[in-house]
């Protein structure tokens, strides 16, 4: 052992020697710097006055969180490649590794000085790109204002965290890098072979299509997931399986060179020492690569914790399927424990804190989820943990939702040739479903079968759906041809039942399931109709209860008037077996009564931006076209522009455009109103919770018109990007239609 540790020494200073002039360390360097710096100049550029973040955050973690992925990307699997291949080619060039040949005691010393000598570069290039990301951080600080929710303490432990991950993550390409470059004289070949890996990973990544072992792609993981486990582990599978099978490799690589050949290397069994280097890394490779279930806790528990220095009260968990609260869970000193002791439908579920900040959980019976939540002022995040940890991580995952089949079908493109159609219908049908099985967490777990099977059957209507479209257009073109889904659709009819109560929070399985309930019904009356009489004879029950609400909930929001929507409901309430239904669904009917033309709009009070109080019953004598928004919707600023041009166009009539901001933090409603168009009356809510539960504000924006009497003209008006808004303005306004 002391000879082995001796000669390997000796290697390394002969490694040393040979290196020196060569610049490779400085090249390390200099490739660790480039994303920080590039970061920091972007940032200095484009004159950022701040850096905008919320929540509390460490200011020099997050600056080196947002430089890793250039970083771990790109520039430092170039360096891995680059610097393996020079590595090798010194001694490909001068002979070097032909002198092997003569010194077979210092074999094993001089193949892995090289390699080390590589991992030292690496490690180079990791703290290089560290300090000068901290450097640039500190610097950073005194040219922009930092944030005040900025922790500004070293962050030892993470920095620590960050750098280990780096170097362990980096081993995989790099012992790949070095068995190809040992094996292949031409120093253009290693660089091309390593080349080609890193662009392979960008055209198989959109579909999905990357091997979790990919060499390649295991450093970009830790750029997509900076903080690493979600379960307190260390590393990351994806780290220990580079781990692993770097061991391989280094082993195979060497035992190759070693014997010339590889039929010389591996027609010998290996001796014990290589035998078990296969056997338990292997192995290990194989047991990490086994994905991983959440096993069944023995009772479904909501629990968690709010970091905040705010207090919380309530937990409010609601059924999206009919808003329906099914548990009140009180909050203690920012934390909160509940069991369930009625049995929970596995679906997703909208949670509430204190009525302010929303977010959506999926779980069921004999589910632990655990909500660990950050709040500062209106911003919130919240991540979910526990026994649905994977399926709530694929509910957040973007998905691709174009097919070819949506764009023939918008298009009205090949609807004489169905069956054009139905093959990509098919097609697409299958990728998807094979797409849906693939997701996996950063720690290798895999969601359950049911939430598996849930996602198949949502994809599986969202293609019947495509398909019943189809139907429709055909039977308007070609009302004397029969259009045939033949064995294709009935394979993927048949993966759909009509009654699962699981999916009715999807608004495409309720459109579906009425579809097939009405498809034979050729009565000549409105297609409500027809989905009320469908529904009415289904078997009592939750499902039809459910369904029932669906319904008459769409009829009270389409209603063209208050006497259609009070008979249909009227007619149909009293066929709910749940009382709770029938109650809810007249609390809605009422709710739409008093928004109806010609009710009296409900009283708000607000601020302007000079500080003094202001009313609507103050515009009494004038149209008031209201605009609902807050600074942290999207939508609401696409319309704002639009909204200030009929502003404009209209400020000779008699009318007041207000726009009515819900924001909770007021700082943020006057700087950006200041900015404002001033034709438009900017005024803040005083009570933004009493104002929603009067106007049913259940999102933004939300346009409204009041007559000078202060009654409804219209409470739900389009947006003023679509030309129907402005018809209806001028309509109420007594204005004759443009030319």
């Amino acid at each position: 052992m002391k000879t082995n540790i001796s000669n390997l020494i000796t290697a390394l200073k002969a490694e040393n020697i040979k290196r020196s002039g060569t610049g490779l360390y400085w090249t390390s360097a200099i490739l660790g710097i480039v994303s920080p710096l590039l970061f920091f100049s972007v940032l200095v550029a484009t004159s950022t006055d701040e850096i905008k973040q919320e929540l509390p955050f460490n200011y020099y973690l997050k600056f080196i969180e947002n430089t890793l992925e250039p970083f771990a990307y790109f520039f430092f699997p170039l360096l891995i490649i680059i610097t393996v291949s020079r590595i090798t080619q010194l001694d490909h060039k001068n002979g070097g590794w032909q002198l092997m040949e003569t010194q077979p005691a210092f074999k094993f010393s001089i193949y892995f000085s090289k390699f080390l000598t590589i991992l030292i570069a690496n490690v180079i290039s990791i703290f290089s790109f560290i300090i000068v990301g901290l450097l640039s951080a500190w610097l950073l600080s005194f040219i922009i204002t930092v944030p005040k929710m900025a922790i500004m303490e070293f962050p030892l432990a993470e920095i620590f965290h960050t750098i280990t991950r780096l170097f362990v993550a980096s081993l995989l390409i790099t012992a790949l890098q070095f068995t190809i470059s040992v094996l292949i004289p031409s120093f253009i070949w290693s660089i091309i072979i390593g080349f080609l890996g890193l662009l392979l990973t960008l055209f198989l990544k959109p579909f999905n299509l990357v091997p979790v072992w990919y060499p390649y792609e295991i450093l970009s993981k830790i750029a997509a997931n900076p903080k690493g486990s979600d379960l307190g582990y260390w590393f990351t599978f994806t780290e220990y399986i580079s781990l692993t099978i770097s061991v391989i490799l280094l082993y195979i690589g060497f035992r190759w060179y070693q014997h010339k050949t590889f039929k010389l290397a591996f027609i010998k069994i290996p001796k014990a020492v290589g035998m078990i280097i296969l056997v338990v890394f292997g192995g290990l490779t194989s047991w990490l690569l086994c994905s991983n279930q959440m096993a069944d806790h023995d009772k479904t528990v909501f629990c968690g914790k709010i970091e905040s220095k705010d207090k919380f009260q309530n937990i409010y968990i609601k059924d999206l399927t009919v808003q329906d609260t099914i548990a009140v869970i009180p909050i203690r000193n920012n934390e909160f424990h509940y069991t369930f002791k009625d049995k929970v439908i596995a679906d997703n579920y909208q949670f509430i804190v204190d009525g302010k900040h929303v977010g959506k959980v999926f779980f069921g019976q004999k589910d632990s989820i655990y909500l660990d939540g950050k709040i500062a002022g209106s911003t919130s995040d919240f991540k979910i943990k526990g026994t649905r940890l994977a399926e709530n991580q694929m509910a957040s995952e973007p998905k691709m939702e174009w097919s070819m089949v949506s764009y023939y079908l918008e298009q009205n493109i090949n609807l004489d040739k169905p069956q054009i159609i139905i093959d990509a219908l098919h097609d697409d049908w299958k990728e998807a479903m094979e797409a849906s099985n693939t997701f996996k967490t950063i720690d290798n777990y895999i969601p359950k079968n049911d939430y598996i099977e849930r996602s198949q059957k949502l994809i599986t209507t969202s293609y019947l759906n495509m398909w019943y479209d189809l139907v429709k257009k055909r039977a308007a073109l070609y009302p004397n041809e029969k259009t045939d889904g033949g064995k294709q659709i009935e394979e993927i009819q048949q993966k759909l039942s009509l009654t699962d109560e699981s999916l009715l929070s999807s608004s495409d399985y309720f459109d579906y399931v009425i579809s097939q309930l009405i498809a034979k019904d050729n009565s000549d009356i409105d297609e409500n109709t027809k989905a009320i009489t469908a529904i009415s004879k289904l078997k009592n029950g939750s499902f039809k209860d459910k369904m029932l609400y669906w319904q008459i909930s769409k009829v009270i929001e389409e209603a063209s008037g208050s006497n259609e929507r009070n008979q249909f409901v009227a007619s149909y309430s009293p066929l709910f077996t749940n009382a709770d239904y029938q109650r809810k669904i007249n609390n809605l009917n009422r709710v739409a009564e008093s928004l109806g033309k010609g009710k009296t709009a409900p009283s708000f009070e607000a601020t302007a931006l000079d500080g003094k109080k202001v009313t609507l019953a103050g515009l009494k004598g004038k149209y008031v076209l209201i605009d609902v928004w807050a600074t942290w919707c999207g939508p609401c600023r696409h319309q704002s522009p639009f909204f200030e041009k009929f502003a404009l166009k209209y400020k000779k009539e008699n009318i007041k455009f207000v726009a009515l901001s819900t924001d909770e933090d007021m700082q943020k409603w006057f700087i950006s109103a200041k900015g404002k168009s001033k034709t438009v009356l900017q005024w803040h809510a005083d009570n933004s919770k009493l104002f929603a539960d009067n106007y049913n504000l259940v999102g933004i924006p939300r346009f409204i018109l009041i007559d000078p009497n202060g009654n409804f003209i219209n409470a739900k008006l389009p947006a003023p990007s679509e030309a129907s808004f402005e018809m209806l303005l001028r309509k109420a306004l007594n204005l004759p239609d443009e030319g």
